[in-house]
Formats: structure tokens, C-alpha cells, sequence
């Protein structure tokens, strides 16, 4: 670990894999820290790589360091803020509202891979961590598209399926990025007319939502089913098909 933290320390991948392991074998989570506070952006990014590939049986045990994790999201390296969002979504609890409200705000974010990685949280997070993470945003930006969500749906500020369609067309791309996870987010299974409206939308990144999600990138293990498998070739109509001469 001395060398992860010394100032000349440039990337090291099999002394980060090596650190990996002792964590797993119970070197406590709290060593993290100065890692993550480090001035040197390759420790910060090794530290960032741990938390984010951390074990999710002791993910939990990281809300030791989830405020250093957090300090991660204004990371000019966007690598780093991407793994920030991973480990936020194992390491976050009821207390951790305002962090929340921060990572739902990287649907902002100017790189498209944050905002895909915001999409996979709010497709992944337990119901607590995302009504906290839209209420803390809209409280961060009142005059945000989050502040337009709390206001036009009440604390629990989800839409209903009624509105998708509305939503994935708004104005506001903050909201079709918003509207088009909810609309891959699993319900008991993920619902392929959802998935379809996304697929409809003008906006080429909302379209690479739904694309991403029947691929299987953005939705958690438990939500493959019928509903979302890919689509088979459509077989073509009578008029299509050459006439062999028989």
C-alpha cells in the first residue's frame, strides 16, 4: 500500500489486483482512505478501481469512507467519477441522501459514459437511494429538471407509466435521460413496451439506453426474462421471399 501512496506512484495494475485481495481477505476498508484522499491521480484512480470492484458481500462496510468517495464525483478524470457512482450504489444508506442527490446529477454530466453510469444507477438503486437521490438533486437545483420532478409528482417524484412517453420526448435532455431509465428500471421484470418507447425517441442517446439495456448492460441479473430477451430477425412477409422455382 506504501507504494500506492508514494508521489511518484504512475499505475501499477498487479499492486492494485494485489490490494484487491487483501480487502477481500478482511484488511480493513478504513485503509482506503488515504488512498482516496491522495494528491497523486493515479492513486486516486487505483482507489477508485477498489471501491468500485470491491466484493458487493462487504460493499456496505464502505460508507466508512463514503464521503472520500463522494469527493470523488468532481474528479476531472472521468474514469474516476465513473467508478465513484459504482461504489455509491453499494455503499450508500438512508443517512446518505445529499451524496445520492450528487450522483443523480451526473445525468448533467458533459461525458456521455457518466451519464450512462447515472442510468445504471437509477436502473440498479433500491427505492430508498433513488427517491433520496431525485429529492437531494431537485434540493441542490431547485430550478432543475429534478426540481420540476419533485414538484410535478410529490416527494416520491416518480413518474407514471402514462407519462414516459411524454417525458422521453421533453425538451430537457436531463429528463429524457431520467425517463428513459425509469423506463428500463424493472418493475417485477423489465416492460418491453417501455423499452419501446425509448426506442422511438429522436434523442440517439436514449435510443442507446434501450439498445443497452436488451443487450443486457443495464439491468441487474435477477430482471432477464421474456420480456426483455432480443428481439429475433422479424421473417419475411410472403412477398420477400424468392420463388425458387419450385
Amino acid at each position: 500500500m506504501s507504494k500506492l501512496l508514494a508521489p511518484g506512484f504512475e499505475g501499477d495494475s498487479e499492486l492494485t489486483f494485489a490490494l484487491q485481495s487483501e480487502f477481500h481477505k478482511g484488511f480493513p476498508l478504513e485503509n482506503l482512505r488515504p488512498l482516496l484522499t491522495s494528491d497523486n491521480l493515479h492513486t486516486q484512480a487505483a482507489a477508485a478501481y477498489l471501491v468500485a470492484e470491491i466484493s458487493p458481500r462487504i460493499s456496505y462496510r464502505m460508507n466508512c469512507v463514503v464521503a472520500e468517495i463522494a469527493d470523488l464525483l468532481d474528479s476531472k478524470i472521468v474514469r474516476i467519477r465513473f467508478d465513484a457512482i459504482e461504489a455509491l450504489l453499494g455503499c450508500t444508506t438512508p443517512d446518505d441522501g445529499a451524496i445520492l442527490g450528487r450522483v443523480m446529477l451526473g445525468l448533467d454530466d458533459e461525458q456521455a459514459g457518466v451519464r450512462w453510469k447515472v442510468v445504471q444507477f437509477i436502473c440498479l438503486a433500491e427505492r430508498w437511494q433513488l427517491q433520496l437521490a431525485v429529492e437531494n438533486a431537485a434540493a441542490r437545483r431547485q430550478d432543475s429538471a429534478f426540481g420540476m420532478l419533485v414538484n410535478a409528482y410529490g416527494r416520491y417524484s416518480m413518474p407514471r407509466s402514462k407519462d414516459l412517453p411524454r417525458l422521453l420526448a421533453h425538451p430537457d435532455a436531463v429528463l429524457r435521460r431520467f425517463a428513459a431509465a425509469m423506463a428500463i428500471r424493472p418493475r417485477e421484470v423489465i416492460v418491453e413496451r417501455f423499452v419501446a418507447m425509448a426506442e422511438q425517441s429522436d434523442d440517439a442517446e436514449i435510443r442507446k439506453i434501450a439498445a443497452d439495456c436488451r443487450q443486457g448492460y443495464l439491468r441487474p441479473t435477477y430482471a432477464i426474462g421474456p420480456s426483455i430477451v432480443r428481439r429475433p430477425p422479424a421473417e419475411p412477409s410472403k412477398a420477400e421471399v424468392p420463388n425458387d422455382g419450385g
